[in-house]
């Protein structure tokens, strides 16, 4: 029995749609200067060789993946989008903005210098950039009706071109940026390690974790100890201030009676106090305190460790030294993600609001504090669809709205629109979590599918036209590729240094976020040996989406 393949993907186009993807994600396996390629760089290849063949999906594949994506990252930068950063923010804004108005105006130019035919430029600006949302931008563009359309020119055949551009610039644009950040610092010589110790140690971040561990230091045991001599007939609010350790009585026998205990109580002969406190802490207790004893009524307590979203206003802009969670709850910080992005953790962080803060303690505890300051990420399991698709619908809504001005077609598009409404949501949900619920692995499998449905589109719709592509302008709008991606990053570079006067690591680091690049920003982490130039990247990322976004819908303008 013969299968012929070729056939059956021509007949099952979600069958080969899905082949496309998971060999997409065998080939993101692949090292590049040591750094896997990823699944976008992976899907993209795999759709262009099939796309080279013949084989192809209907636009409304592509269009639908970027609805998904585009809206996700809106409302995964919406809790701290409207938020002002507390120290670094206006120079994150600052090098997002030189980055994106540079890079803009060089695939424009270099683009029209050397007559690319149109949307090329907005495929090199995509793809020098590596920034998805600046191609879902352009593409939006073209399908709304708001992008310019050459005499003599289709629809589709623009939309090839911006796809076969972005496919051409991409890996140059991926691998030129990873080169920079990994062999400027060397050429200049920068010592990034003992930079990124120097930031840390000036902003106390030198015994940071950005993993989710516990140490000796915030792994949370429950001890019950009896009462000394020296603590009867005081109460534990004058207990504690003697002693100064951080830790929470939870419960007191007396005799055979169970009691809850307060800081009015007041301590009398043979009583015994279970105490939640830190292994280091317990260990001081055990010194100065009295004699442990083992009371399975005063022990019955469950650890646990949850992820908390922060939200509320009286905890945003302080540090986690301020708020001294196991003094006052009896609960420890073990990690902190900002923007998806792992940084490290110190008593000196500065909380803001949308930061998922991973926080190990007792049950009860733990919801007191997720109370207090936000709530629990894990516990809000279902997607409100229905706000997740009618916060679609009013985005591509407000894309259709356009404004004629001088004869040219003025509007954000889908893109925009969609880009906006997820911010506003993202919002809102930041500060009431019924609203909008999405949790963060649902807008993960949201945001990833888009992208990966969005890849394969493009590769397969742009595969045939490839060869001609590069046959024509191949050579040019790679060496153009290698331009945008480069000067945008010195520049950057000179701007973050000279006049905002930041950090080499940081800055690198938000230069990353600039450009969009992740792989990037690991092997930064990987050279400074450091978690610092995360701290950079996720200043810049969220902006960096938002303005590449609508750069690529107004290259298609002009």
């Amino acid at each position: 029995m013969e299968i012929d393949l070729y056939k059956v993907f021509e007949e099952n186009w979600l069958l080969m749609l899905f082949t496309v993807i998971g060999l997409g994600y065998l080939l993101g396996n692949i090292k590049i200067f040591g750094m896997p390629a990823g699944p976008t760089i992976g899907v993209l290849l795999a759709g262009l060789l099939f796309g080279h063949y013949g084989l192809s999906v209907d636009q409304g594949v592509g269009t639908f993946g970027f609805a998904l994506f585009i809206f996700s990252v809106g409302i995964q930068a919406g809790p701290s989008f409207f938020s002002a950063f507390l120290e670094d923010g206006p120079k994150y804004i600052i090098l997002a903005i030189v980055v994106a108005i540079i890079s803009f105006l060089l695939a424009w130019g270099l683009a029209h210098l050397f007559e690319f035919e149109n949307g090329f430029d907005a495929g090199l600006l995509a793809g020098a950039l590596t920034s998805t949302p600046t191609l879902a931008g352009a593409q939006d563009a073209i399908n709304s009706g708001i992008a310019i359309i050459p005499e003599g020119m289709t629809q589709d055949k623009l939309l090839e071109n911006v796809g076969v551009g972005y496919a051409i610039t991409y890996v140059i644009g991926a691998v030129m940026t990873i080169l920079l950040v990994r062999y400027a610092p060397r050429i200049l010589k920068l010592n990034l390690e003992a930079m990124a110790r120097t930031y840390a140690k000036e902003k106390g971040l030198l015994r940071g974790r950005n993993k989710r561990e516990s140490t000796e230091a915030t792994l949370p045991i429950i001890r019950a100890y009896e009462v000394g001599p020296e603590a009867v007939g005081k109460s534990l609010g004058q207990r504690k201030a003697e002693l100064n350790l951080p830790g929470i009585a939870l419960k007191m026998r007396r005799g055979n009676e169970l009691m809850e205990v307060t800081t009015d109580t007041v301590f009398e002969e043979n009583d015994i106090v279970s105490v939640i406190a830190s292994m280091d802490i317990h260990k001081k207790f055990q010194e100065e305190v009295g004699t442990e004893v083992l009371d399975p009524d005063l022990l019955d307590y469950h650890i646990n460790a949850h992820e908390i979203v922060i939200l509320s206003n009286h905890v945003i802009g302080k540090t986690i030294k301020d708020l001294d969670f196991p003094r006052t709850y009896g609960c420890w910080a073990t990690g902190l993600i900002r923007a998806g992005i792992e940084l490290p953790l110190t008593n000196e962080v500065i909380l803001q609001k949308g930061d998922r803060l991973h926080v190990v303690g007792e049950e009860d505890r733990l919801r007191d504090l997720a109370k207090q300051i936000g709530y629990v990420e894990e516990e809000m399991e279902e997607t409100d669809l229905v706000t997740f698709s009618f916060g679609i619908a009013a985005g591509i809504l407000i894309g259709l709205v356009v404004f004629k001005a001088g004869g040219v077609n003025i509007g954000l598009g889908s893109a925009g629109g969609l880009l906006i409404m997820g911010i506003i949501i993202g919002y809102l949900t930041s500060i009431n979590p019924t609203f909008g619920r999405v949790p963060s692995a649902a807008r993960y499998l949201l945001k990833e599918l888009g992208l990966m449905l969005l890849m394969a589109s493009i590769g397969l719709n742009a595969g045939e036209g490839i060869i001609e592509g590069l046959k024509t302008v191949g050579p040019m709008i790679a060496l153009c590729a290698i331009l945008v991606t480069t000067i945008p990053l010195v520049v950057g570079y000179v701007v973050g240094r000279k006049v905002l006067k930041m950090n080499p690591v940081l800055l690198l680091g938000s230069l990353s976020g600039a450009m969009t690049n992740t792989p990037a920003l690991g092997v930064i982490t990987s050279e400074a040996k450091s978690s610092v130039p995360a701290i950079g990247y996720a200043g810049t990322y969220t902006f960096a989406n938002v303005l590449l976004t609508f750069a690529g819908s107004y290259i298609m303008m002009i």
